[in-house]
């Protein structure tokens, strides 16, 4: 709100902020000072996760998201001793009640646990109660998905980008990005290997057309 005072010819021009205004004021700061300690926080949870590399300091990220408990999900790479990046590697950072938190890094590309909170532990629980089973129209790489982990068509979109053709299935009404289908259960952990790789894209192998 502005109020002008009448002196002469000229006036003279005083500001005053409403209830409201300070208020507003108030949130965008308090907002902005958290996205800062939300910030610093990754940035501490990311060296620890960096211990768990070959090269730390040359840990590079990826998909990072956060939940409203403060976990923190993402995948991670660093340097071999060649300068070559390795593939990435899922991993989870949980908050506990101290405010400490518990660090898991993927060292197979099927870590259960990591999969629990970050999204993908159902399926992959079906792939493994279907293992054994054939698979006499192939086998399907789905993508997994789950919150927080973008836009599906910036998903495809860099898949597209690497050379990875993919297609889109609708289950339920959501849909579904699916590699495949590979005639081999070989060739399929292949590309899910080389997705992650390049990409930090999370995936399980499955037979195609098998009930989810």
């Amino acid at each position: 709100m502005v109020a002008v005072r009448a002196m002469g010819r000229h006036a003279r021009i005083r500001r005053f902020e409403t209830g409201g205004t300070r208020v507003r004021k108030l949130a965008v700061v308090m907002a902005v000072l958290a996205l800062v300690g939300c910030e610093n926080e990754v940035e501490g949870v990311h060296k620890q996760v960096a211990e768990h590399l070959h090269n730390p300091k040359t840990a590079k990220f990826g998909n990072v998201r956060i939940d409203t408990k403060g976990t923190i999900c993402g995948q991670v790479r660093g340097k071999d001793d060649a300068g070559q990046y390795e593939a990435y590697r899922s991993y989870v950072a949980v908050k506990g009640e101290g405010g400490q938190y518990d660090i898991i890094v993927d060292d197979n590309g099927n870590n259960l646990r990591i999969r629990e909170i970050c999204g993908g532990a159902e399926l992959q629980r079906r792939a493994e109660a279907l293992a054994d089973q054939p698979a006499p129209q192939g086998w399907d790489v789905e993508v997994i998905q789950g919150a927080n982990m973008g836009a599906l068509s910036d998903m495809t979109a860099r898949l597209i980008e690497k050379g990875i053709p993919s297609s889109v299935e609708y289950r339920n009404g959501k849909p579904v990005v699916l590699l495949g289908p590979f005639p081999t259960k070989e060739e399929a952990e292949a590309r899910k290997a080389e997705v992650m790789a390049k990409l930090g894209t999370d995936s399980v192998v499955i037979q195609h057309g098998a009930q989810r």
